[in-house]
């Protein structure tokens, strides 16, 4: 738009040249280099935007003792919100607990929450935070725990029900319980973003939304806590933490973005680099925190920062196969990429360059794709909806339910029938 304005200026001093002096050939070109001088310069100045990422991370092995004194300055007793058995298993309960006991904080526990949190739990812990008046939420588990832990930090605060605050009502959070997280399995990047997914399993949605109130005041990366996690569960997460960067990369608006490319293209190849490491050497502490911080930069804002208007398409298409299948969400991001990149590179030759780029950047080969594909397989993360078990019913099933919700996510073309086109790359 700036661009616009400028050179409309500029022709319009160059037609008061002409009125006044007449025209020559010596004024048109000296007119001409001038407007296409300063309609370049505008055209890669950065987009403005306003970052501002109040969450605290404690870094390292062995502080996951913190967490007791980073909560007790802001509540006496808490809601202890972690999933399943692995926290009791690996000694992270054990530490999490006394830390918080030798600090003074009271703890009431919720646990169960599931890989693809839902609805349903989100509102038992909901009540429960209400009944006991909890001061504060501490979440100790990875991406879904501390997602439900958002959810519930805002439900309980709020006057509605927590759902309208994901499907698009118009309500928003206006406060929410303080916030302190454990990070137990990277992927998400919600340890450092204000952004929170549910499912709801009665209308088989799952949308995500985002509150300025649900940044975690502290959130505490100890990379010891990974060694426990499954190769399945890491390359997930791989998976999960390179579609975050390549979101804003592919679908931004502005052309010129050097040092955001960089910053993606950078932590990319990292990611690449190291997956197979963490999956063959689960103890390397050395894979396992350079992963950890990875994941967290990947969507903590910076990336999409000074790009533009950006979208998350692979997203929208994987969060449809979760809330009808189950499917783990780096498995489905490994699927929705699948398909989406080839259509993505048929679009214009201005993509296919990209792509290029990409590929350069990250494996030294213009053959993005197929690499991309092949770094799935050889991390065990599926490419094909065959590989979970989705047949053409089911393709037409989820091509449906992304079309339902394509405009709750910016991106109302994204219709059934141009969903199965996308899809059916993916048999």
């Amino acid at each position: 738009m700036y661009s616009a304005l400028f050179t409309l200026l500029v022709l319009l001093i160059f037609f008061g040249l002409v009125f006044y002096i007449g025209c020559s050939d010596q004024l048109f070109f000296i007119t001409y280099y001038f407007i296409t001088l300063f309609s370049k310069i505008i055209q890669t100045l950065m987009q403005n935007f306003v970052y501002h990422n109040p969450t605290k991370i404690v870094f390292g092995e062995g502080t996951i003792e913190k967490i007791g004194e980073e909560t007790a300055p802001f509540a006496k007793k808490v809601l202890y919100v972690y999933g399943k058995s692995s926290i009791l298993k690996n000694g992270v309960y054990d530490k999490t607990t006394a830390a918080l006991e030798n600090a003074g904080v009271q703890r009431i526990e919720f646990g169960g929450v599931k890989a693809n949190p839902l609805l349903s739990h989100t509102r038992q812990g909901i009540e429960i935070a209400r009944k006991e008046k909890v001061d504060a939420i501490v979440a100790v588990g990875g991406g879904s725990v501390i997602d439900e832990s958002k959810a519930i930090a805002a439900g309980t605060a709020a006057t509605t029900d927590v759902w309208e605050f994901y499907n698009r009502s118009g309500t928003v959070i206006t406060s929410a319980l303080p916030l302190f997280t454990v990070l137990t399995m990277s992927a998400t990047g919600t340890e450092m973003n204000g952004n929170t997914v549910i499912t709801n399993e009665e209308t088989q949605q799952k949308l995500g939304m985002n509150s300025p109130f649900l940044y975690p005041k502290t959130s505490i990366l100890d990379p010891s806590t990974l060694v426990s996690v499954p190769p399945d569960q890491t390359a997930f997460g791989a998976v999960d933490a390179v579609t975050h960067l390549l979101e804003s990369y592919f679908t931004k608006s502005d052309s010129f973005t050097p040092i955001q490319d960089r910053y993606v293209e950078g932590i990319v190849r990292t990611i690449v680099e190291i997956a197979k490491i963490m999956q063959q050497q689960p103890d390397n502490l050395t894979a396992r925190s350079t992963f950890m911080w990875a994941a967290t930069l990947a969507w903590n804002g910076l990336a999409p920062s000074g790009v533009g208007s950006w979208f998350t398409p692979n997203h929208l298409i994987g969060h449809s196969m979760s809330a009808l299948y189950n499917t783990p969400h780096g498995a489905s991001l490994s699927i929705a990429l699948s398909g989406w990149l080839p259509w993505y590179a048929e679009q214009s030759e201005k993509n296919k360059k990209r792509l290029t780029q990409l590929g350069l950047a990250v494996f030294n080969d213009t053959a993005t794709i197929d690499r991309f594909r092949n770094w799935f397989c050889s991390i065990k993360s599926p490419t094909k909806l065959d590989d979970i078990g989705v047949d053409i019913a089911g393709l037409v099933n989820i091509a449906s339910n992304i079309g339902e919700n394509a405009a709750l996510w910016g991106l109302p073309e994204y219709n059934a029938a141009f969903c199965e086109s996308i899809l059916k790359r993916c048999e």
